[in-house]
């Protein structure tokens, strides 16, 4: 089961996702919420997979609050997924640089939430299916980033997914995308990305920095991908949008502006 919690300060709008998720057999209703304050509690005693959030909220915003615990102690891993609820479009932008994994517009009805829930419902598959590959005997390790040697030779780097070290070609890698405590690599190669066990800052140490670069807390782009650069996003020549994080975009204006013609 997926444990959930919903936030929200409008009484019938919190009552009207309660009900939607007390429809989908998957989801557990850990607690309904009506600020943001009362959710931070209730994840400090409680382990959710997921929120529902509003974002207009008094005292602490939804975005606001969402922030806040990224910044905490909390491990990437035990992040819970988040689903942001407003009646304002212009916030779907910001939502997605704090790598909330969709947003609802309100009003919604049952059928969107419930597409919300489809992306819910395959990211914990995912992340059950790679705590279940990395319990198998030749994927235990010593310490987080030790799973198995990685190196770099020349223009291919060595990742260990699968129970199989790939050699990867540098100029096959479009994107990284961080996943709690594991990385899913996109290749021209592979129709699905590799997913192995590294963390997001040795995998930005191991590929150059001339070609490749953090643009947020959960992705690395290779430069050369870059088709468009829109609205604090890039978008790669396979029409892949990401997230420019505010962290990383002095960075990346830096590095945009020795390029400008």
């Amino acid at each position: 089961m997926i444990r959930v919690i919903a936030i929200d300060d409008e009484p019938l709008a919190l009552r009207q996702i309660v009900n939607y998720i007390q429809r989908v057999p998957q989801l557990t209703l850990v607690a309904e919420c009506q600020s943001a304050v009362e959710a931070a509690s209730v994840l400090h005693r409680e382990e959710v997979d997921a929120i529902f959030c509003d974002i207009n909220m008094p005292d602490l915003n939804g975005m606001e609050f969402v922030r806040l615990l990224q910044r905490s102690d909390v491990p990437a891993s035990s992040m819970p997924m988040v689903v942001f609820t407003t009646a304002y479009s212009e916030y779907a932008l910001e939502g997605f640089q704090v790598a909330a994994l969709d947003y609802l517009l309100k009003p919604f009805g049952f059928n969107d939430f419930r597409r919300a829930v489809d992306r819910i419902i395959q990211r914990h598959e995912e992340h059950a299916a790679m705590k279940t590959l990395l319990s198998a005997p030749d994927s235990r390790t010593k310490k987080d980033g030790d799973a198995v040697p990685r190196s770099r030779v020349g223009d291919t780097i060595y990742v260990r997914a699968d129970h199989r070290t790939h050699a990867v070609a540098l100029h096959e890698v479009r994107y990284v995308q961080a996943m709690g405590e594991y990385l899913r690599i996109y290749v021209d190669s592979s129709p699905r990305p590799l997913m192995t066990l590294f963390s997001m800052k040795r995998m930005e140490e191991t590929l150059p920095a001339d070609r490749f670069m953090r643009i947020h807390r959960s992705y690395i782009i290779c430069l050369d991908r870059i088709a468009q650069v829109a609205r604090g996003r890039v978008i790669l020549n396979d029409n892949t949008e990401l997230p420019i994080g505010d962290n990383y975009r002095a960075a990346f204006e830096e590095w945009l502006a020795t390029r400008m013609a």
